[in-house]
């Protein structure tokens, strides 16, 4: 069992994922062509949108967001050999400002799902994360059954 991170970014060119580890000493690494989480760490997968995640009347759509997100990260957890997601990390363009939705609907959304510690980060907070612990469960980077 191999535990890593997911890291989200939606912006107006799309949405972008990565799904990589941390491993001894830190730092990034890349373990072969295919990624692959045996000892490797830092960004192992990526995978690219490129539709927009809509926007509403309460900002980014939460389910328009999962809809794209979720095979993403299910394919890049498989294809890297994560079987366990201990932090999710969001950032957004607009969210800030457009995230109304985002921020009270993700966080749970994204821990039913794929478990582990949320943190959203709004482009325009000079940094900041927001942490949102919404579930304790870990991923199980399974797709449905």
């Amino acid at each position: 069992m191999s535990t890593g991170f997911l890291a989200v970014d939606s912006g107006g060119s799309g949405l972008r994922a990565v799904v990589g580890a941390v491993g001894p000493g830190g730092g990034h690494g890349h373990d072969g062509p295919g990624g692959g989480a045996g000892g490797g760490h830092g960004p192992l997968g990526r995978r690219v949108s490129r539709e927009p995640v809509r926007t509403g009347a309460r900002g980014i759509d939460p389910g328009h967001l999962m809809g794209q997100l979720l095979p993403m990260a299910r394919e890049l957890c498989a294809e890297t050999g994560v079987t366990e997601l201990g932090t999710v990390v969001v950032g957004a363009a607009g969210l800030a400002t457009l995230g109304d939705a985002l921020r009270a609907e993700l966080p749970g959304a994204l821990a039913r799902e794929l478990g582990g510690v949320v943190w959203i980060r709004p482009a325009a907070a000079g940094g900041a994360l927001w942490p949102t612990r919404a579930g304790s469960g870990a991923c199980s980077c399974k797709a449905e059954e």
